[in-house]
C-alpha cells in the first residue's frame, strides 16, 4: 500500500518489545524516536519504510551515540 500522495514514511520500531513509533515523512525524525527508545528502555531498535522494510544501517543500540 503507497503513502497518501506518494511519499515516503519511515517509522521506529523495537526488536526487543511490540512497541513502534509513529510515522514520519523524514527518516531523521524516525532515527531520533527510535534513539530516544533505545536509550530509554535499554532495547535495540531500528527503522523501517512504509512497507514495513528495515532500513538498512538503521539498527541502534542503547546507549549508541547518534550520528550526524
Amino acid at each position: 500500500m503507497m503513502a497518501p500522495h506518494g511519499k515516503l514514511r519511515y517509522r521506529a520500531k523495537c526488536a526487543d518489545c511490540p512497541w513502534e513509533g509513529r510515522q514520519f515523512i523524514r527518516y531523521g525524525m524516525a532515527d531520533g524516536a527510535a534513539h530516544d527508545h533505545a536509550d530509554a528502555h535499554t532495547h535495540i531498535t531500528f527503522v523501517v519504510d512504509q512497507y514495513d522494510l528495515r532500513i538498512a544501517g538503521s539498527t541502534i543500540r542503547p546507549k549508541e551515540p547518534r550520528r550526524a
